[in-house]
């Protein structure tokens, strides 16, 4: 239930990037300005589960949920109807407003049911079943947007949205511990905050979904505004990176070597794609395979990250699940949507803007990991 609630939110964000260029068509504006419904959407994403986690440790997870679901249709609605770009924004921002809750939900109900090992595992599962929706969204947005139009695209995301919240209604059981006890909202954030080994964990998560985003939001312009595919080719292609955050993921899960390993593969990973994606740009070159291969390995490496790095930030808070969850996905998506805005103002006729903020994001998390790394090695901090 935890992955089709995330389906809900992964889907709202792809599913329309084979239709960017028909979008930008019907409301007479660039491709470049469609990328701030995508931006739009992830700022309020994030930025709404600062809310939703303190709340949720507060009154339980089962409303907060039905809560953010509700707002989600609203927003569903809003896009559908939508006559502007203007609106269109509009509706993704009140759409990110409700799925934030998902995020926070992702992070806290593992945390509430599991620890060590068997919460890195539940993180891997989770995000590998994440993974699935964006495989499946672009594709069908294409078809979609072919058949029907653009609109089509939210009106599927509404229906979605109506099921999987019956489906919550009906059987999803409160993991909040019962012994929780309320505090005022916001006072749980200082000791995370004031936590030096949550905040680089943290700031990793955000860099490496900061150059997902950032490929995620370009990759329609480029693909289909300046090398000219049709839809059905950029749907295509813009899942081929998709299994290799995937196959990241999986590999977490079933691997038996030690933490600070696995987190120095993942880095490295994102290290050399930012660089191989930045390179054919200083030199004017940019092909389908000279986006896609450096793509799917940062995917990969941040497959990687994304369950290691969310189990390092999580583990020691199991009485404060809700607040954390909500700082990790909350910062990790509005870092990511504030990128994907900076990526919508710079230029989109090559990928030297694109390779430029990825590369940026890799130098981020490294420089957050190297003082983690020193102090695993230390002793100081544990698995």
């Amino acid at each position: 239930m935890l992955i089709a609630l995330l389906a809900v939110g992964q889907m709202a964000q792809t599913i329309y990037v084979p239709a960017m260029v028909k979008i930008a068509d019907a409301f007479v504006v660039s491709g470049g300005a469609v990328q701030r419904a995508m931006a739009a959407y992830l700022i309020t994403y994030g930025v709404s589960q600062l809310l939703y986690g303190p709340l949720s440790d507060n009154i339980g997870r089962r409303p907060v949920m039905l809560a953010g679901m509700a707002i989600f249709i609203v927003g569903s609605l809003i896009a559908l109807l939508a006559h502007s770009l203007d609106g269109l924004v509009l509706g993704t921002a009140v759409q990110g407003l409700g799925t934030g809750v998902a995020g926070v939900m992702a992070r806290t109900m593992p945390r509430d049911l599991y620890t060590g090992s068997a919460l890195r595992h539940a993180n891997s599962l989770l995000n590998m079943g994440v993974l699935i929706s964006p495989l499946l969204a672009p594709i069908l947005g294409a078809a979609l947007t072919r058949l029907f139009g653009w609109q089509a695209c939210f009106a599927f995301l509404l229906t979605l949205c109506l099921l999987v919240a019956f489906t919550i209604l009906r059987w999803m059981p409160e993991t909040r511990p019962a012994d929780q006890q309320p505090r005022p909202l916001f006072s749980r954030y200082r000791p995370l905050l004031s936590d030096a080994g949550f905040v680089r964990y943290l700031v990793i998560l955000v860099g490496a979904l900061a150059g997902v985003a950032v490929f995620e939001a370009s990759c329609g312009v480029l693909l289909g505004g300046v090398l000219g595919l049709s839809g059905l080719s950029v749907s295509l292609l813009f899942i081929l990176p998709i299994p290799a955050a995937f196959f990241g993921s999986w590999f977490v899960g079933r691997s038996q070597k030690p933490f600070t390993s696995l987190m120095w593969y993942g880095v490295n990973s994102c290290l050399l794609a930012g660089l191989l994606m930045w390179l054919p740009g200083w030199f004017g070159i940019m092909t389908v395979w000279t986006l896609l291969a450096p793509a799917a390995l940062f995917f990969f490496g941040a497959g990687m990250l994304f369950p290691l790095a969310t189990t390092g930030a999580m583990e020691p808070w199991p009485r404060m699940a809700g607040t954390a969850g909500a700082l990790v996905g909350g910062l990790q998506n509005l870092g990511s949507g504030l990128t994907a805005w900076l990526s919508a103002l710079l230029p989109q006729t090559g990928q030297f803007s694109i390779g430029l903020l990825m590369f940026v994001t890799a130098l981020l998390i490294l420089a957050c990991w190297l003082p983690l790394s020193k102090q695993l090695h230390a002793g100081e901090v544990t698995e």
